[in-house]
């Protein structure tokens, strides 16, 4: 029954007509610096819309993510259990996420880096920055950010949802809306469960977020996140072909509350914000045996930060800013540690005709490493009203994780004599826009120092330790573009993505999470509307990676709308594909129904 859902929705797509996607013209993409509308905006920056989301055949931002042309998405799980995300052939260490422009990268390890992300439903817009333009987000960033915009308000209303799939995999969620004059709010509510689609690979998943405003301009915001993770670890830090690593366990959380307001005069607008980020996690390596070994660490990074943007009376602008943070973790493993951070940047843009200049610089100050000043430029240039080309050029940098550190684990051992890494990005883009077609094109290089990674030994307890394993060229191009064109009275699109990248390094070692890029990444996308109440897309992606290995993956969705009611039938893998991420065996072909209602 399972083969024969999943063929109908191959067939259905391929006859059918397609749909149009929403253009970005109107969007302004944020920064804690500027905000520039999209269409002349000088970063490498990758929007998806809340429409696009919702006509992607996936239901986490995990496996939305994949789909992106310069993002590596490595999971260990179903319905972004635990994964990690890399940017431009980077490590998960080197990617920072953002959630409406607040930083909540994790001080343990950037393992836990998308246990922060929120469900799609919450979700106006994703801002993904690659290359040295990251750097205006400061630590983390350096190869790039990914900044969730969370809706603000909507209709008032509330909506539930109900989804059923393949592996007993449950979720039951509800969003609600509400505003008025002197207020807005949205709060969310979903749980997730699933018995795995192998052994100890179940999962149970919380999520809760609210977001509100307040005031005669609703500029005092509040925002509140916490996710839970529960789920079992079946060789997801350990060869998974060895018996005893089966029966690993982790329990994750992740927390954020922030506070914001605005003040604006004519020129200038102030954006002040305290919050609070924490993270848990807890890991046994033996199920249902903690006392053998267990592992539970706690960090908390509480800060406040100002920005400030200014127009100026002849276009241009400026913006500068601050932030100041405590991160402090409570370790069995790692021990008790803290540092405060200091953060200061400023950047100006100059407009000179059909040419925008944007040079800046950012300093960072850590308590327990050092202090950091990286400077940097975006070129913009505009070549017609379709098109426009752009150039950066900066650096960036990460300073170890507190796991690079100090972990100490029966095969893996920290490094506390470890440099921070360094990276000085240079990027050439091309962007052409019209009602019919847009299109994107970039060349890159990232010329690396002091790549950290844990490097296989030969000699002592460990198989692996942190180090300093040497210096990296990584060039590469990528290609985005969407094809909107009508037959009889439906529009149709199709997307296509590129993605290609090559790592240079004279050392040869055998390292456990980089040097495994995604040497080509092709991603193609259909979305159609076949009929008034019924709609459909599909996704197929083709990669293989630098050190071998390839996979095809092909996603498809169906989706019915009558009144308040819709119903959706989503197949994943409808090749039946067999690959690995991580070692870690991916689920064959699967499924799920879902069944949402707006009140």
């Amino acid at each position: 029954m399972k083969r024969i859902l999943l063929s109908a929705l191959v067939v259905a797509l391929t006859l059918a007509p397609a749909f149009a996607q929403t253009a970005l013209d109107e969007v302004v993409v944020s920064s804690p610096r500027l905000d520039v509308p999209f269409s002349d905006d000088s970063k490498s920056v990758t929007v998806i819309t809340a429409e696009q989301i919702a006509e992607t055949p996936v239901s986490n931002l995990v496996d939305l993510l994949r789909f992106q042309a310069g993002v590596d998405i490595r999971r260990q799980g179903i319905e972004g259990a635990q994964a990690d995300v890399y940017l431009r052939g980077g490590t998960f260490d080197q990617v920072l996420l953002l959630i409406d422009g607040i930083r909540v990268d994790d001080p343990q390890t950037g393992h836990h880096t998308l246990n922060s992300a929120l469900p799609l439903e919450v979700i106006e817009r994703i801002e993904i920055v690659k290359g040295p333009a990251a750097r205006v987000y400061g630590q983390n960033a350096l190869t790039g950010a990914i900044n969730i915009v969370t809706k603000k308000e909507g209709k008032k209303g509330a909506t539930l949802t109900a989804r059923q799939g393949s592996f007993h995999t449950t979720h039951l969620g509800a969003t609600a809306q509400n505003f008025s004059e002197n207020q807005q709010h949205v709060v969310h509510f979903s749980r997730l469960s699933s018995e795995g689609y192998r052994y100890n690979t179940d999962l149970d998943n919380l999520h809760f977020f609210t977001h509100s405003a307040f005031g005669t301009s609703k500029n005092l915001k509040l925002l509140t996140m916490f996710n839970e993770r529960k789920f079992g670890a079946n060789g997801f830090y350990r060869n998974p072909n060895r018996p005893p690593n089966v029966d690993q366990y982790e329990q994750t959380q992740s927390s954020l509350v922030a506070l914001t307001t605005q003040y604006a005069t004519e020129k200038v607008v102030w954006t002040p914000r305290i919050f609070w980020k924490r993270g848990q996690d807890e890991y046994v390596f033996i199920r249902n045996n903690p006392s053998f070994f267990r592992n539970l660490h706690i960090n908390n990074k509480v800060g406040f930060s100002v920005d400030a943007k200014i127009n100026h009376s002849n276009g241009n602008l400026s913006g500068f800013g601050a932030e100041l943070s405590h991160v402090n973790i409570q370790s069995n493993n790692l021990g008790e540690r803290k540092r405060t951070i200091a953060h200061l940047f400023f950047e100006h843009r100059l407009k000179l005709n059909n040419l925008s200049v944007t040079p800046g610089f950012a300093l960072s100050h850590f308590s327990d490493v050092d202090t950091f000043f990286y400077p940097g430029l975006d070129l913009g240039l505009r070549i017609s009203d379709k098109a426009r080309a752009t150039f950066n050029t900066g650096y960036t940098y990460r300073v170890p994780t507190y796991t690079d550190l100090y972990y100490n684990g029966p095969t893996a051992l920290g490094n506390a004599n470890l440099k921070p890494e360094k990276a000085l990005s240079h990027e050439l883009s091309f962007r052409y826009d019209t009602a019919n077609l847009q299109l994107e094109a970039a060349l890159f290089q990232r010329n690396s120092k002091n790549l950290i990674d844990y490097v296989e030994v030969t000699t002592g307890d460990a198989a692996f330790v942190a180090a300093n394993i040497h210096d990296v060229t990584t060039v590469g191009g990528e290609l985005n573009t969407s094809l909107h064109y009508a037959l009889g009275k439906q529009r149709h699109t199709f997307t296509v993505s590129y993605g290609y990248i090559k790592d240079n390094y004279t050392k040869s070692v055998i390292s456990r999470y980089a040097l495994n890029s995604l040497k080509h990444n092709l991603n193609l996308q259909l979305v159609k509307n076949i009929c008034a109440n019924l709609s459909g897309s599909a996704s197929y992606r083709y990669a293989t990676r630098a050190l071998g290995g390839h996979f095809n993956v092909l996603n498809a969705q169906l989706e019915y709308v009558s009144g308040d009611l819709t119903l959706q039938l989503q197949g994943r893998n409808l090749f039946d594909a067999s690959y690995y991420e991580n070692l870690i065996p991916m689920p064959g072909a699967h499924g799920m129904v879902s069944l949402r209602y707006a009140l």
